[in-house]
């Protein structure tokens, strides 16, 4: 049976959880949308540039077959080498932080650094209050948008991280959650982040996913942000999971004189959806994201953003950097939706793109629906390749044409992976993607 037929049949004969019952509230309402949500196919129009059947078809992972970690299999796991190699290749070292790592989905305290961080707990920790908490916001950020995947994710909610910043807290230092995919079993592996900034409240919170050893699972996380009145949050989601299939659902709702900043850097991988809906309900609330993504070999991507202006005198700004090598496919969406109360609405859209082979490739979709009449609005999208003046004056300099290549390519990015705030960071950004770029292909070689 493929994935398809597994979606399609498999919902009613999930076994009811047992785990943290008071959550069964959030898993019936999404057992209940998912009776009458269907899979995206390509006449979705969100979807229409993936052959998503097909890819799940070909894929061996049992979506409604989620992946177990035993926390306490972590010593077992360190005899095979293979939390060394985790420590060693994929953890940003010499960065001072709360540290959170999850294997699988799971949280791991042995390789967490979070003893003086009063901020987090999981869903299976939570206190009377703070389960209420949880309860009251977890899929409210955005009650008219349900997808397929992320009701499929609270449909299986079993535990989650939530990140709760009290009242005018200037948090001291970032919040670092690492998600960390082994072994080789095809499983889905469901993560779940709620991030909750009160009023007046500031903090720095940085996402990263990779695959220390290769991992033929799937992924489906779901992250919420809610960004309350003056509220402040620096966002930093670092996908480097290139084996796996990743679905990731984040919405975010902003209160009034609110400001949210995302630095998204994304590899692609056999499928890596990423889907982000900013809804800006306040007045002078604020939203900057920026990105790039890079795919390699026949890997997919595909980002989609939807800026939801619904208050007047609000900002946006999304700038996308992408590239693509060999045969593979990148996908970049991105909406501006001006609701008839945003009035005074500033919101600006850029996609830049480079082909690196003349086999890849990229569809860009910027799109604008407005329904108010006193904006300020633009977007602007481009696929080409790189200069070939920029190539010959590099050559002309004594630089093979395959090291002038990975330059180009990598201040193509530096844009983006410049303003991430962690310097720390930028340099395990800038690394990675420097050695992935040294297999960079001639233009017209796979």
């Amino acid at each position: 049976m493929n994935n398809q037929t597994q979606i399609a049949t498999g919902v009613s004969n999930i076994p009811i959880h047992q785990k943290n019952a008071w959550l069964q509230p959030i898993r019936a309402a999404a057992s209940e949308r998912l009776t009458y949500l269907q899979i995206p196919t390509q006449k979705t129009e969100d979807w229409k540039y993936l052959k998503l059947e097909q890819l799940l078809a070909s894929d061996p992972t049992d979506i409604h077959s989620t992946g177990e970690f035993d926390p306490k299999s972590v010593n077992n796991i360190r005899d095979t080498h293979e939390i060394n190699n985790v420590l060693s290749q994929s953890l940003i070292s010499d960065f001072d932080a709360y540290r959170l790592v999850f294997v699988n989905g799971v949280f791991v305290g042995e390789l967490s650094q979070h003893d003086s961080n009063p901020y987090s707990v999981l869903f299976s920790e939570a206190s009377t209050a703070q389960q209420q908490i949880i309860v009251d916001h977890l899929d409210s950020s955005h009650s008219h948008y349900h997808d397929y995947f992320s009701s499929l994710n609270s449909e299986q909610l079993e535990d989650g991280l939530l990140i709760h910043i009290p009242e005018h807290c200037l948090v001291d230092k970032p919040f670092y959650i690492v998600n960390l995919l082994i072994g080789e079993q095809p499983k889905t592996h469901m993560m779940r982040v709620l991030i909750i900034a009160e009023t007046g409240s500031k903090a720095t919170i940085i996402e990263h996913e990779d695959t220390p050893v290769t991992h033929t699972g799937m992924v489906n996380t779901v992250i919420e942000c809610f960004v309350n009145d003056n509220a402040d949050i620096t966002h930093s989601r670092i996908q480097l999971d290139e084996s796996v299939t990743s679905l990731c659902s984040q919405r975010v709702k902003q209160g009034r004189n609110s400001l949210y900043q995302q630095y998204q850097i994304s590899l692609a991988s056999k499928l890596k959806r990423n889907d982000l809906t900013v809804a800006l309900v306040g007045e002078y609330a604020s939203a900057d994201i920026r990105g790039s993504f890079y795919g390699r070999n026949q890997q997919t991507i595909d980002n989609h953003t939807c800026m939801e202006h619904m208050a007047p005198n609000c900002t946006s700004n999304e700038i996308f950097r992408g590239l693509a090598d060999n045969e593979a496919n990148a996908v970049f969406n991105g909406r501006i939706h001006i609701h008839p109360d945003a009035q005074k609405t500033v919101a600006k859209l850029s996609n830049k793109n480079l082909l690196l082979s003349d086999f890849a490739t990229i569809n860009t979709k910027p799109e604008l629906e407005i329904y108010a009449d006193d904006v300020r609005c633009s977007h602007g999208a481009t696929v080409g390749q790189i200069d070939s003046d920029a190539l010959f004056y590099l050559q002309s300099r004594g630089i093979s044409r395959s090291e002038a290549k990975r330059l180009l390519s990598l201040a193509f990015i530096a844009e983006i992976v410049d303003k991430v705030p962690e310097t720390s960071v930028q340099a395990f950004i800038t690394q990675r993607f420097s050695s992935l770029f040294l297999s960079l292909q001639y233009p017209g070689g796979k």
